[in-house]
């Protein structure tokens, strides 16, 4: 990825991180999903573009150490002011392509859309490497349309959509400024097909599993061989 799309990436962020109000979302739609992904026993857990830290603070409330990553230095000033009870989370700045990750220091590695902004090729060894053996690599993002199934999907999504919008939200103010930063910034956004998600993930994490979500989201979970596991 090049350094001008990384500094409008992170300029975006910055701008929608002093608008964020805390409500329902396509993302969050999905953390009991995610939380059930995630094994009973670990204690270090890395969180990539962790934002406003909303799933991190569920993670720290069940592990011993969070370590919680995202490029934009203003989303991780809201997540620190909205995590004060919590010791056991440490938010960086941190551009992960740039980032020496130290080797099997994980037991968990969780992205929540955040990898369709990166080289996912290039990125994934790395992940691997940063898990611990037995460890797990949890994955929600974005897709793109492939198929006429895929726009058929609308059909339940839209209406549902607009439903939980309607009842979760209706204590946020809506902000123009907070609309006209994140129309900004997914007018550069690509996504993943399913198809195109599938092939990437299980060649470079062998019997991955990757799924399909309702609300535009696509989920994968590996878990890296014990050592001295086949």
């Amino acid at each position: 990825m090049n350094e001008k799309l990384t500094q409008k990436i992170r300029l975006d962020f910055d701008l929608i991180a002093l608008h964020d109000q805390e409500g329902w979302d396509h993302n969050n739609h999905y953390h009991p999903f995610l939380l059930k992904q995630l094994p009973s026993k670990c204690k270090t857990v890395l969180d990539i573009g962790c934002g406003t830290g909303e799933f991190s603070r569920m993670m720290a409330k069940r592990f011993e150490t969070v370590v919680a990553i995202d490029l934009s230095p203003n989303m991780i000033e809201v997540a620190k002011q909205r995590s004060q009870q919590f010791s056991n989370i440490d938010f960086q700045v941190v551009d992960v392509l740039q980032w020496s990750a130290p080797v099997e220091q994980f037991d968990v590695i969780v992205s929540i859309a955040t990898l369709h902004h990166l080289p996912v090729e290039n990125l994934l060894p790395n992940l691997k490497a940063a898990l611990k053996p037995g460890g797990r690599i949890i994955i929600l993002d974005l897709l793109e349309y492939e198929n006429i199934l895929d726009k058929l999907s609308d059909f339940i999504a839209v209406p549902l959509n607009w439903l939980f919008y309607t009842l979760k939200n209706r204590h946020i103010q809506k902000s123009p400024l907070a609309a006209a930063a994140l129309r900004e910034h997914l007018r550069t956004d690509k996504y993943l097909t399913f198809s195109q998600a599938r092939r990437i993930y299980t060649s470079l994490l062998k019997r991955a599993k990757v799924r399909k979500h309702l609300f535009w989201r696509y989920s994968v979970v590996w878990e890296k061989p014990s050592a001295g596991a086949a």
